[in-house]
């Protein structure tokens, strides 16, 4: 059915690998291409953008592959790897319903702090063979857009009122899907809340994982097993693929996917400044 949007399961999996290999825990060589979220990309390379005469930017390659990225870390002296969303602002259409489209759903970023700076990654997906017979249809190049002369603090999280957000969410989603009698989605709903409470095991989709799982508490690889879990907004035969009469009805519809993805996104976001840092870079 859904799947997690590629492109913010790959940043995820490249936050998380970043600070395995500063913490010691993960190995550099071992993410591309043979992880799940890297499957579908022909190539990934991260590039400087620069300007040149009559305010042309042009991209400059610093790193071939997310491995030789990760290598790069500790010549860099890397301190720590988050994640960074900002909604659309003044969106044509609903963050939730562009969300399965390339680009679309919000901005994304990628934070590196080092001991030194602060760098700003962002991702550019392209379908550069679209009729690959390996399935390796991307081009993904993750672009330096911002450097800062000085490191800075990841956020801080709170972890307890993001967890209270998503359930409050997906509660409500639940609710409406069951008066609506549509069992399929009620019964996903609750699948996703489950993920949440303490007395389940922390349960991923079919297909979907995470690196460094245990270098995240135990509430962030909740929060983010139910984000993976409740991402209902894809194209056709979705959760955004419905409609509903009297006109009341969609506008609840319309607001309740709102703070679902509002919620998923936020989940998402928290839950990449919580990874535990076991070792100094």
């Amino acid at each position: 059915m859904n799947a997690m949007n590629s492109e913010i399961a790959q940043l995820v999996t490249l936050a998380s690998a970043a600070n395995g290999v500063i913490s010691g825990c993960f190995d550099s060589a071992a993410l591309y291409p043979s992880d799940t979220y890297f499957r579908f990309c022909n190539s990934v390379r991260f590039v400087d953008v620069k300007k040149w005469p009559l305010m042309k930017l042009r991209e400059v390659e610093r790193h071939g592959d997310p491995n030789e990225w990760l290598r790069s870390l500790a010549a860099t002296h890397a301190v720590q790897a988050w994640l960074s969303y900002t909604p659309t602002l003044n969106p044509l259409a609903p963050d939730h319903m562009v969300a399965a489209f390339v680009g679309g759903g919000g901005e994304w970023k990628l934070v590196v702090s080092t001991q030194r700076m602060t760098e700003t990654w962002m991702p550019r997906w392209e379908a550069n063979r679209r009729d690959a017979s390996d399935r390796r249809v991307w081009r993904v190049t993750y672009g330096c857009v911002a450097r800062l002369a000085r490191p800075i603090r990841v956020p801080t999280p709170d972890l307890e009122l993001a967890a209270s957000r998503l359930l409050s969410a997906l509660t409500a989603a639940h609710e409406f899907a069951s008066v609506h009698s549509l069992g399929f989605w009620a019964d996903w709903f609750r699948g996703a809340a489950d993920c949440l409470h303490r007395t389940m095991p922390v349960a991923f989709p079919k297909g979907s994982d995470l690196l460094c799982l245990e270098s995240y508490p135990d509430i962030a690889q909740r929060l983010l097993a139910a984000a993976y879990s409740a991402w209902v907004f894809g194209g056709m035969g979705s959760w955004n693929d419905l409609a509903f009469e009297p006109a009341a009805d969609n506008a609840r519809y319309s607001k309740l996917s709102r703070e679902l993805y509002s919620a998923v996104t936020d989940a998402i976001q928290q839950s990449s400044w919580s990874f535990r840092m076991t070792r100094a870079a």
